[in-house]
């Protein structure tokens, strides 16, 4: 209803393709994202003064489990695309339909095509998970090609002015936010699992760090030396090893337990923890022959942007 709202409104005063015009939903796991951001771009279609709405995704496993998704809902309400070239003939189509594309595949039409029709019809974009990966290249494209479009994005995760990275906050590009539906709702609705969360400062002591005083040049030290110093990643290593039976609920007799997961914020990461986590065990079966080591596999996600490569790929 916000959605429909707002584009009624901002197309009433003619107020387009500004922040002003569009806004952010701010929806966590359970809170049924998938559902409500179809039921809004199909209501969308549904407007008189709209030629299209694009459903806008970052990754190409996205863009074919939201086909399915919106395909399970209503059949035949969307096209997809396998290639731009596929996401221009869809524009041609005057078929209502709700264009589901990825980030990539939208920014190369645009980079492609200097001038297509729809750059000066109303459009409307709603992005499945508005992050940093749309404030970069696309989003300015999108500003300088499209003349009448107002966009939306739904985002567990939004960035705020204290923690964004740079200067775009998820409100200075997509607007205001429109409603919210956070974690601590999903737990009260019980959507998800409350969870638990254990601090353990497993910081190997640097002498370079010992005896800096500056806190800004303490922090970057730590971000750029720290998270993948060997040292530290054996303590962390060393400390699952010791705790997982504990904490997957393996001590009962016949407990069968829970499984874990190590999240890491690079391939360089996981390959550098994939290593250690093979090292360790190797030498504590070496010692002891009752010891049961832990079976660890690494899964890997691709760049959001199509045209990157993965920094540290497998081989």
């Amino acid at each position: 209803e916000r959605i429909l709202w707002k584009i009624n409104s901002s197309f009433k005063t003619k107020n387009w393709s500004t922040p002003e015009s569009g806004g952010f939903i701010w929806h966590t796991t359970g809170s049924g994202k998938t559902l409500t951001s179809f039921k809004a771009a199909r209501l969308a279609t549904e407007l008189d003064f709209f030629i299209e709405v694009f459903f806008v995704v970052d990754r190409k496993d996205l863009d074919y489990q939201t086909m399915k998704e919106y395909q399970r809902f209503s059949p035949d309400s969307v096209n997809g695309s396998d290639n731009t070239a596929g996401l221009k003939r869809n524009l041609d189509k005057d078929d209502n339909k709700i264009i589901v594309t990825t980030i990539q595949k939208l920014n190369n039409l645009m980079k492609a095509e200097t001038t297509l029709p729809v750059y000066q019809q109303q459009v409307v974009f709603i992005f499945d998970e508005c992050h940093r990966s749309q404030f970069g290249e696309a989003q300015k494209n999108l500003n300088r090609k499209f003349r009448r479009f107002y966009q939306f994005g739904f985002t567990g995760t939004p960035i705020f002015p204290q923690n964004a990275l740079g200067a775009e906050t998820t409100a200075s590009v997509f607007g205001r936010e429109l409603h919210s539906y956070v974690i601590t709702d999903a737990i009260r609705d019980e959507k998800v699992l409350k969870f638990k969360v254990d601090y353990n400062d497993v910081r190997p002591q640097f002498k370079s760090l010992e005896t800096e005083t500056d806190e800004k040049k303490l922090s970057a030290a730590e971000n750029q030396q720290a998270f993948l110093h060997p040292l530290r990643i054996q303590e962390i290593t060393q400390y699952i090893l010791n705790n997982f039976r504990q904490k997957t609920h393996r001590t009962f007799p016949g407990a069968r337990g829970f499984n874990a997961m190590l999240a890491v914020s690079s391939v360089e990461a996981a390959k550098s923890y994939y290593v250690t986590f093979k090292k360790l065990q190797e030498e504590a079966t070496s010692k002891s022959a009752s010891y049961k080591p832990l079976r660890v596999a690494t899964i890997f996600s691709f760049a959001a942007n199509e045209e990157q490569s993965a920094i540290g790929d497998i081989t």
